[in-house]
């Protein structure tokens, strides 16, 4: 390309840049092209920095999120074969990865679940693919191959490779970027997803970039950043089911579990799933957690019910069904 030579990403970036009073956000088709455009290749380096820092200072809205949200939706298969998409990209540095358990819960119950998320990047956390390697669980090599499990592990880097990629960028520019938002909304149209956040102003943009895509999510403040109840604290899920936007409020009024493991060990997780350990702190995150994914699941806010379920799911489980490779 010549140095007089427009690059069609040029514009998309102007939109962001013309300075404090004619910026504006990107609409969804914008963001669509431009992540699209992104994702293929096509867009100098510089562009790219430029893009998901502007975005980072204008702060990036439902629009953006679900136009870029929906370029990376593309790669995967519109008829995935899983009835829940569960982002985990935080990692953990304080509990082990509860939630991995309320996934095999609704596994046995029935049910398909698929986990997308990063490769390890941050250190001191221990991310959910290591979890599943330390149990023999399957790790994906692109997300067709879900038709032949109940539960198994994405790497976004099998989604696209850039994705990854782009995630490690935080150490270049020194901040995340938008990209650590969009990653978690993604999922195929006909398939809910649950997601997890560190900050709760985002609900609101998960979700109302979800009602854009007429996708169905719910999404909560989650231990650690991850799609997991912490039984300590007051839960407000927020969700996007069929359209319409609503709450669900978990109390959690016991405000200290002196049982709670100290560490990440995956070793929590199968010493609880086969009774060795006891813990109220840990069940309870099990099961709380597998009711909200189980809400979205059926697209439903009655959580009195889907805990019960879940409940009565945890009392019969195979305790013979995660053991370490």
């Amino acid at each position: 390309m010549s140095t007089q030579e427009k690059h069609d990403l040029a514009e998309y970036v102007r939109i962001l840049a013309r300075g404090k009073n004619a910026s504006r956000h990107m609409t969804l088709d914008e963001a669509h092209y431009t992540m699209s455009n992104m994702l293929k290749g096509d867009y100098r380096p510089e562009q790219l920095g430029a893009i998901f820092m502007l975005m980072r200072v204008l702060e990036e809205d439902e629009q953006e999120i679900a136009g870029f949200a929906k370029a990376i939706s593309e790669y995967l298969p519109s008829d995935l074969n899983a009835d829940l998409v569960w982002a985990s990209y935080a990692g953990k540095r304080r509990q082990p990865f509860w939630c991995l358990l309320s996934a095999l819960l609704l596994s046995q119950m029935g049910y398909k679940i698929l986990f997308h998320g990063s490769l390890s990047h941050t250190e001191g956390r221990i991310y959910l693919h290591e979890v599943f390697e330390q149990f023999g669980l399957p790790q994906l090599s692109n997300a067709s191959e879900m038709s032949q499990h109940t539960l198994a592990y994405l790497p976004c880097s099998a989604i696209n490779p850039c994705l990854q990629e782009w995630l490690l960028l935080k150490s270049v520019l020194g901040v995340r970027s938008p990209i650590n938002t969009v990653l978690k909304t993604i999922s195929p149209q006909h398939v809910p997803s649950v997601q997890g956040i560190f900050h709760p102003n985002y609900k609101a943009m998960h979700c109302g970039a979800a009602a854009l895509l007429n996708h169905d999510a719910l999404v909560i403040k989650g231990e650690g950043g991850e799609f997991e109840v912490n039984p300590e604290r007051k839960c407000v899920a927020q969700y996007c089911f069929n359209g319409e936007q609503g709450e669900i409020v978990i109390s959690n009024d016991k405000s200290l579990f002196e049982d709670k493991p100290k560490d990440t060990s995956p070793k929590h997780l199968s010493d609880l799933w086969c009774g060795q350990l006891q813990s109220e702190y840990a069940e309870q995150a099990v099961v709380k957690t597998a009711a909200l994914a189980l809400c979205a699941i059926e697209k439903s806010s009655d959580y009195d019910a889907a805990f019960d379920r879940c409940i009565s799911a945890w009392q019969q489980r195979d305790k013979n069904a995660l053991t370490s490779a």
